[in-house]
This record gives C-alpha cells, structure tokens and sequence, in this order.
C-alpha cells in the first residue's frame, strides 16, 4: 500500500492531522491548549508546542512516516506569477523580486520555491512561464523543522495552504478543473479559487470565528475560550442572537463580492458550488446564511475525502499536504 505520510495544518485554536497511507487517509483534529498559538497560527511557545506534539502523537497513535506541514499565509506568501524562461538557477535568484511586498530585510534570509504550471489556453508564451511562487523565512522553517524533531517526528516538506488545496484537488477532484474553497477560521475568512494546478483568486476576510466568540462571550458573561463551546453547542440558543446572524450576513456578503469579481474577471468560469471548510463550516446558520447569499450550492467536504466522513471540512489542508512528495 505504500508508505505512510503525515500532513499536518496548525490553526489559531486547533491542530488537524492526515494520515495516508495508499488511498486511504485519516483525520484528526485537537483542540490546542489556550495562548499556545497566535491568531495567525503562528506558535507562541515552541517548547511547548513540541511537548504538545509529542503527546498527542502518542495519544493518537500516530504512524511513522514522514511529515508535511501546511504554513498559513501570514507565514508564507503563495501567488501565480509569470517569469520569463530561464535556467533554474536564474530563476530562484530572481524569485526573490516577486515577493518584495513580503521580505522584510535580506532576501537570503528567505527560502523560495516554486511549481510550474502546464500551460493553459490563454496564457502568453511569450510573456513566460507561468507558475505557483512561494517565499517564506528561513528562520519560521527552521523553527518547525526542530519542534517537530523535538517531538518524534520527520518533517519532510513545508507548503503553503494553497499548494495543499492545489494538490489536493489534483489527487481527489475526480477531473474537474475548478474548484471554490471558503476557510471559515476562527481569526478570518479566506476565500481560494483553484483552476487545475494554479490559484485563479485568493482573498483574506478580517471576519472569523473570534468575532462570534466575542459576541457569545459578552451575552454569556464568559471568556471567549469557553465561549467557543457555547456557540458549538448552541448553549441557551445562543446563535438566535441578532449580533451572531449580523456576522453572519456580513461574512456571507464578503464572500459574495470575491465570487462575483472572480466570475467577471474569468467569464468562462463554470463555479458548480463551494467547499466550506475550516472550524465554522460546522456552525448551520453560518452555512445557511452564505448559501442563500452566495446562490451557489454548498458541496461536501466529504466528496473530496469520503473516509474522513465528517472530519473533512477540517482536514483538507492537512490531508492536501500529505498527499504531495510522491
């Protein structure tokens, strides 16, 4: 059946973990202690952070194998450029230039790779070569690479979300070219467009689902952490609350503006829906406030990932990182 492969994706209030072995691949997801990590998914304590990874892989009973980690965009910048041909050598020395929004200092203390796409119709050869580009600081990869050795375990490769969606889409997709994916996470909404082996549209959304926690918080008298309870579960029909469906709606009408620009600016679109995932893909009025906005059906995570059930909405971008490196 093949080696065993780890993917893994570290959110601000969980850890979610793939594990494929063949085709067949298994989800978990662990809540992460409180003030371990940042809302950006960034790790606050790296000790802690190994100790706690050390342990949930012994919980989980994790399998040996090598490990993929997917790093969220504020740590990484991902995007589709275009680069004239060039040696391979030429082009990782010119790479640097696309992302000089991003570097911040020397550019050597930054790692960037890079993944040819096939060409497409419409693309200008002559213009050069398009191509998924990634940067992200050595110094973050280095970090991951030694609290993942501190817990037990071989991370092998580190990619951005949307190389994972990318790879994803290509291993599962069942040959469609075009898919839509909302990230309902806990600090923002992002919303991703996938085309075949490249990202058509991508945009951050400063709306998650903190600001429910914060709203059920206040009307519950009670930290947000706890909070985030209350509102999974409904507590005293919490979610009936006015604020909560504001946020909703606000949410719903943000996402509604990225399909709409994306379908004027690629008219030949055909979107047939949109995956929701990420924490709040689990919370029904959230679900039903963006389908009745959006006007596109909602597809199951589960299509993509029919064994993880419903683990799916959480897991794709672990599951999309342990299904490169083959």
């Amino acid at each position: 059946m093949g080696n065993t492969r780890l993917g893994f994706d570290v959110g601000s209030s969980s850890l979610k973990i793939a594990a494929l072995r063949g085709n067949e691949i298994r989800i978990e997801e662990v809540r992460l202690p409180e003030n371990m990590v940042d809302g950006t998914g960034a790790i606050l304590l790296p000790h802690a952070f190994a100790q706690f990874l050390k342990q949930t892989k012994k919980e989980l009973s994790l399998p040996r194998g090598e490990a993929a980690l997917a790093l969220p965009p504020s740590q990484v910048i991902c995007r589709l450029v275009t680069m004239p041909r060039m040696t391979t050598e030429q082009l990782l020395l010119n790479l640097p230039y696309e992302f000089s929004d991003f570097i911040q200092g020397v550019a050597d203390q930054y790692h960037c790779d890079y993944a040819v796409c096939a060409s497409a119709e419409g693309d200008d050869e002559t213009q050069g070569v398009p191509m998924m580009a990634a940067a992200a600081a050595k110094q973050t990869l280095a970090e991951y690479t030694r609290m993942f050795s501190q817990a037990g375990l071989r991370l092998k490769r580190v990619l951005p979300q949307e190389m994972a969606l990318i790879q994803l889409c290509q291993a599962r997709g069942a040959g469609a070219e075009e898919f839509c994916f909302v990230d309902l996470g806990h600090q923002f909404t992002r919303i991703t467009v996938v085309w075949r082996d490249r990202v058509q549209a991508t945009r951050q959304i400063a709306l998650g689902g903190r600001n429910l926690d914060v709203i059920v918080a206040n009307e519950m008298g009670v930290d947000p952490f706890l909070s985030n309870t209350y509102k999974a579960s409904n507590f005293q029909n919490v979610l009936t609350l006015p604020a909560v469906a504001e946020v909703c709606e606000r949410i719903a009408v943000e996402i509604l503006k990225v399909i709409n620009f994306y379908q004027f600016t690629y008219r030949s679109s055909n979107l047939n829906g949109v995956y929701l995932v990420g924490g709040g893909a689990a919370m029904d009025l959230l679900r039903q406030t963006i389908e009745n906005t959006v006007g596109l059906p909602l597809l199951d995570p589960a299509d993509l990932l029919p064994e993880a059930g419903g683990s799916a909405a959480a897991g794709v971008f672990a599951a999309g990182a342990a299904m490169g490196g083959k």
